[in-house]
């Protein structure tokens, strides 16, 4: 991910001003609003998801962005538990 393509890693779109850190030791391109809103993108999320954090593990009001809107650790979270399947394998 860089800034060279004027697209922002977090919204996928643009223009790009400039590169900083994220709420983790990453750094990314980020847009006017992205900045403002100090959005994350979305791997960000994944990380701590993968890293087994709850949202009341983190602080409140973390935003990425994801199919056309903002959206908090906790709605992401919520959003991606019910995508996947409940229950395990059938081990019958």
């Amino acid at each position: 991910m860089t800034a060279l393509d004027d697209k922002c890693d977090v919204c996928g779109r643009g223009p790009v001003i400039g590169v900083a850190c994220t709420s983790m030791p990453y750094s990314c391109a980020y847009c006017m609003e992205c900045a403002m809103k100090a959005a994350d993108p979305e791997i960000v999320f994944e990380t701590w998801y993968t890293m087994d954090m709850k949202p009341d593990d983190l602080v409140p009001g973390v935003l990425t962005y994801k199919d056309g809107r903002y959206m908090t650790y906790r709605e992401w979270y919520g959003i991606r538990t019910a995508a996947e399947p409940q229950g395990g394998a059938d081990v019958s």
